[in-house]
């Protein structure tokens, strides 16, 4: 479904003026990847002038341009719309979409898994009407507006992902998007180096109601320990609360999970009513996921055991749990790539999915890992922690690369240390070179800052060259 907007739309919303009578079906920023009859909005970068991929833009097949100047080799003409800032006009841009749109709109966020929770909630509510979901991780100041005002007026649900590393960053994309339903998947240790503390964390994500109307409702994990904080945030704004985890208390409460043949099946009860589902991941932390997703649902008023039933065609998104076998001469690899980003609590849960699979023949079980970032003074303390989750998973090698890594790799038994670099294109020869039939390699890191892939996929991309790639989970 896609977005209409005539030029005279988009200059009323903006605040501008304009001479065009052009329609645009969609918005976009980036020149490279425009679809034809989208608008360019030229927005400024640390490392970016917008202005200056206006004629790349219109190459591109882009009907017209938001600009705060105009470009040098154009006259100011109808596919021009002139505005002061090109941020704000996008802002202005994604209010007036989400103010003509009939869609409920889903916000999500959280510690981790925010991706995998949006592209669920996604597919599972493309089962009951129109949807449209934020691309890739498009989660920031940048990203929210974007997804918003690509929203169409007759759509019937929208799911939008919302991300911070800095206190203030969540309650503006809340305030632009208005969500009826938020999300919050888990509450930890990310980002503490920049905001102190659990507790403080736990703040800025409660800062996802600041868009939210009295009535409308949050799902949110009852195992965290912060949930006795954020539940008194979300009452203080008269919201509604469905919860779900292991807990007994939870609405949506896990009973059990088991993992077979890399597919997970968890048994639930919602409501009184006890069920159980598949979801073709081998990571049990997708179990307590899936339950937020399923809480969304719940939200909407959406039949939840049929929604359950989705699941079953789950894609994972990309570096965040895919396996991939690949076929060498004498058997075959199993490549775990978690490469995208990585917290304590996501590597210990990739940890565990690494655990949970065995090796074939003398297959041994090897982990790379890089930095996890903005710990703060903990850093070094969580970093050298992993070596109890290693060895409790039998993880048989572990190569390492990082300035904090090096604390793991210093403390690690000496016959599980593999090599450690502090640069990932050091390191990467070594692993591809190590590489024998009946491994499993499960690869994770901290992304690295602007990165659209993890700087860990590095060897993902690797291992996959060694041979033929089938992926065989997430698919």
């Amino acid at each position: 479904m896609k977005t209409v907007w005539s030029a005279q739309q988009i200059a009323q919303a903006v605040g501008a003026e304009t001479t065009g009578n052009w329609i645009a079906t969609g918005v976009g920023k980036d020149s490279r990847e425009l679809k034809p009859g989208d608008l360019f909005v030229a927005l400024k970068g640390p490392k970016v002038e917008g202005s200056e991929y206006v004629a790349a833009a219109f190459e591109a097949g882009a009907v017209g341009a938001i600009v705060d100047r105009v470009p040098v080799g154009f006259e100011r003409d109808s596919r021009l719309i002139l505005v002061n800032d090109t941020l704000k006009a996008l802002n202005d841009l994604a209010s007036a979409a989400r103010s003509r749109t009939q869609a409920k709109i889903v916000a999500i966020t959280g510690s981790f898994g925010k991706t995998g929770s949006k592209d669920a909630t996604a597919l599972l509510l493309a089962h009951f009407g129109s949807v449209q979901a934020s691309e890739r991780s498009f989660n920031n100041h940048w990203g929210v507006p974007f997804t918003v005002s690509n929203i169409a007026p007759n759509l019937d649900f929208a799911v939008i992902e919302m991300g911070m590393n800095h206190a203030g960053e969540i309650a503006p994309l809340s305030q632009i998007a208005r969500p009826h339903v938020a999300l919050i998947t888990t509450i930890r240790e990310m980002h503490i180096e920049h905001l102190g503390s659990l507790e403080n964390i736990a703040t800025e994500k409660a800062e996802i109601f600041a868009g939210m109307a009295e009535g409308g409702t949050v799902v949110l994990n009852r195992d965290d320990q912060t949930f006795p904080q954020v539940a008194a945030a979300a009452k203080a704004k008269k919201l509604k609360i469905i919860t779900f985890g292991r807990h007994q208390d939870a609405d949506c409460r896990l009973i059990k999970c088991m993992m077979d043949e890399g597919w997970l099946w968890a048994e639930a009860t919602i409501d009184g009513t006890i069920f159980s589902y598949r979801i073709p991941t081998a990571g049990e932390h997708w179990a307590l996921n899936s339950l937020g997703v399923l809480g969304v649902m719940k939200a909407l008023d959406l039949n939840v055991m049929e929604a359950s039933k989705v699941f079953l065609n789950l894609i994972l998104p990309e570096g965040r749990g895919v396996q991939h076998q690949v076929k060498l001469e004498h058997g075959h690899i199993t490549v775990i790539d978690e490469s995208y980003n990585a917290g304590p609590d996501s590597m210990r849960a990739a940890l565990k999915v690494l655990g949970a699979l065995v090796p074939q023949g003398p297959g041994r079980r090897i982990a790379i890992l890089g930095d996890m970032r903005e710990l703060g003074p903990k850093a070094q303390e969580i970093h050298e922690g992993l070596k109890t989750d290693l060895i409790a998973n039998k993880v048989d090698l572990v190569f390492t690369c990082g300035e904090k890594m090096e604390h793991l790799h210093r403390s690690l038994p000496e016959g599980m240390r593999g090599a450690h670099t502090l640069e990932v294109t050091d390191l990467v020869p070594t692993v591809a070179r190590c590489a024998q039939a009946g491994d499993i390699f499960m690869i994770k890191g901290s992304k690295g800052q602007y990165a659209h892939r993890g700087r860990m996929y590095a060897f993902v991309e690797a291992l996959l060259n060694l041979g033929h790639k089938a992926t065989v989970v997430g698919i």
